[in-house]
């Protein structure tokens, strides 16, 4: 087989994990009326939708041990093989009890696919390609995030809503499919890497502070999405359409930073460009609270996307870097459950905040308290530099 398609096809696996958790989530509010209807309750539907968030905190938390222990070929093959046909099954299921489960299991087999993503990607590239890499998932999740809602749109009306559950089918397989031609290596843990290696007893200490950040990043990035609406319907820019533009541009610039970040971070290093993303998508959050008028909404918007790109990107970036040969696929599963804790708690959070100081006010707070708790970030003892490298190439 062509050398150069096997590369690509692999390449195309490392640059989804991101785009298959995010798109796990951004299919399912179109049709949320036609779910609620059919399951007799809003309530039914809101859950059945956030249920696959669950199943990635938990498979996130063990994914990285059965990677270890499987290989990173066959593990990428069989979590598409569950993501794609747990979410299909959505098509026949009917109870609210069988699709939840099935919604869970999706989420399970999206954060294993995305587990096994990030190590292959930590397996092929160091150094400034491997954060190239990562921040192109970053970016490719915010346009599977834009571009879901529109070919969920497109499905429903042709095929009902049960069309939506044909787009999990569709990715699987295409994603399926490249990884059968491309992934190569089976290099997955401590006991085939032949690197010395912490003990895990070791590296959960160490990448404890790592987890705490990515939880706090988890809580930011769906500001935007949880909060925001409802601060542009307190000013009178409620509508759906208005909600839409606005949030377009979060996602836009999110994407813009994350596939700048590697250039940013060559050029500034890796804690002043993530300080500087941090602050600047905290200015953008605080402004939320602030803002008046469609595009004083926009710039504050685009302004907290750019951070987001640049903090989320950081978080993974490091989160690899600093894990021992051997256990990249315990820190991307550890980093893939963090976050989407930290995405599960946010409107606690958040509400905590509203409750004490009011919706626009507690944007701010909010923002304050996100930049001083970053802030330690920059006592990080910088890693060795090493060399960038192809290994998928030298062995195909």
């Amino acid at each position: 087989m062509n050398r150069d398609l096997r590369y690509w096809c692999a390449y195309a696996v490392m640059i989804a994990p991101n785009a298959a958790v995010g798109l796990t989530l951004a299919a399912m509010p179109p049709i949320l009326p036609e779910l609620a209807a059919h399951l007799g309750g809003q309530r039914s539907a809101q859950l059945i939708t956030s249920v696959a968030g669950f199943g990635m905190i938990v498979g996130g938390m063990f994914s990285g041990r059965l990677l270890e222990r499987v290989g990173i070929r066959a593990f990428t093959l069989v979590s598409l093989m569950m993501y794609g046909g747990f979410g299909l099954l959505g098509l026949v299921l009917t109870t609210p009890l069988t699709m939840g489960a099935s919604r869970f299991a999706l989420g399970v087999g999206g954060v294993f696919f995305s587990t096994a993503a990030v190590a292959l990607t930590a397996a092929t590239f160091t150094g400034e390609a491997r954060s190239r890499v990562i921040g192109l998932q970053q970016a490719t999740s915010q346009i599977v995030n834009v571009c879901a809602v529109f070919i969920v749109g497109a499905l429903v009306q042709l095929t009902g809503w049960r069309g939506a559950f044909l787009v999990y089918g569709v990715f699987g397989l295409a994603l399926f499919a490249a990884a059968l031609l491309g992934v190569r290596t089976n290099a997955s843990g401590p006991s085939s890497s032949g690197a010395p290696t912490t003990a895990p007893a070791g590296f959960l200490l160490s990448f404890t502070p790592v987890c705490a950040l990515t939880t706090l990043m988890g809580i930011l990035t769906v500001i935007p999405m949880a909060q925001l609406p409802f601060v542009l319907a307190d000013n009178g820019h409620g509508s759906a359409r208005l909600v839409s533009i606005v949030l377009g541009a979060n996602f836009v610039f999110a994407a813009i930073s994350a596939m700048s970040y590697a250039r940013l971070k060559t050029r500034f290093g890796k804690r002043a460009t993530f300080i500087t993303g941090l602050a600047i998508g905290m200015c953008g959050i605080a402004s939320m609270g602030f803002a008046q008028g469609l595009a004083a909404s926009c710039a504050a918007a685009a302004l907290a996307g750019f951070g987001t790109g640049i903090y989320n990107t950081y978080v993974f970036d490091h989160g690899v870097e600093i894990a021992p040969p051997g256990y990249h696929g315990r820190a991307a599963g550890l980093l893939f459950a963090f976050m989407f804790f930290g995405a599960a708690i946010n409107p606690l959070v958040a509400g905590a905040f509203e409750q004490a100081v009011g919706l626009h006010r507690s944007l701010v707070v909010m923002a304050a308290v996100a930049l001083v708790c970053g802030l330690p970030v920059i006592f990080y003892r910088r890693g060795p530099t090493l060399p960038s490298a192809d290994v998928l190439t030298r062995n195909s």
